[in-house]
């Protein structure tokens, strides 16, 4: 199996764990570049830590009392031996808009990128906010969205002003690990269309949010009971 190429400069995976009342599990993650040195484990669990603070200030009013952050997890993907480290705890959603909405919806905010391509852009699901903010049975009020806009660039704002040892300036960035396509042959004999890793990820700096209004769905968090 082919190992998934290295960034084309330093990154960070940070991973958010997710505990719903009914025991299931979910996880968002996004991508971390930094301007100084590689960091030590207790480099990442610091990390780890301030993340979770930064996601009780300014995202669990936005995620209903259901869902609990349960976990951060920040690792050094800039070699294949980079430092690890979580933080282990529990920050429950605080949004109180009424009743829980489903285990596998979610709230899909679109990360902007300069780079212009065709197919999928980078984005997250959030867990959902409450019954109360929608305003038909497919789709969050406007103000909802124009919330979960503020309330996630807030978090991602507080990220970046963070400075843990020596890991210098931190931003969001996407990685992208494809670029076109290669034929491969089935064991059925048939040809599929694989796609190609490049020789590195590069990386595209988030300079933007889009929450959708449309309500999303994650089918597998409502079986999931690992991240």
């Amino acid at each position: 199996m082919t190992l998934p190429p290295l960034p084309a400069s330093p990154v960070l995976r940070v991973a958010l764990i997710y505990t719903h009342d009914s025991s299931l599990e979910a996880g968002q993650r996004f991508y971390l570049s930094y301007s100084g040195s590689a960091p030590s484990g207790s480099n990442c669990a610091t990390l780890a830590g301030d993340i979770a603070g930064a996601w009780n200030t300014d995202l669990a009013a936005m995620v209903n009392g259901d869902w609990t952050l349960t976990g951060v997890d920040v690792i050094d993907i800039a070699t294949r031996t980079g430092a690890s480290g979580t933080w282990d705890g529990s920050h429950a959603g605080t949004d109180a808009g009424g009743d829980s909405m489903p285990a596998q919806t979610a709230m899909n905010i679109e990360f902007n990128i300069a780079r212009r391509y065709r197919g999928g852009k980078p984005r997250t699901y959030l867990p959902p906010g409450c019954i109360n903010h929608l305003v038909s049975d497919t789709q969050w009020n406007s103000s909802w969205v124009t919330d979960a806009n503020s309330n996630w660039g807030a978090f991602m704002t507080a990220i970046e002003a963070l400075d843990v040892g020596s890991l210098g300036t931190l931003a969001h960035v996407n990685l992208s690990y494809y670029h076109g396509f290669t034929n491969v042959e089935n064991t059925s004999g048939r040809m599929r269309a694989a796609p190609t890793y490049k020789d590195s990820a590069t990386l595209d700096t988030v300079t933007g949010y889009s929450a959708k209004q449309e309500v999303s769905s994650q089918r597998r968090r409502r079986t999931s009971t690992t991240p």
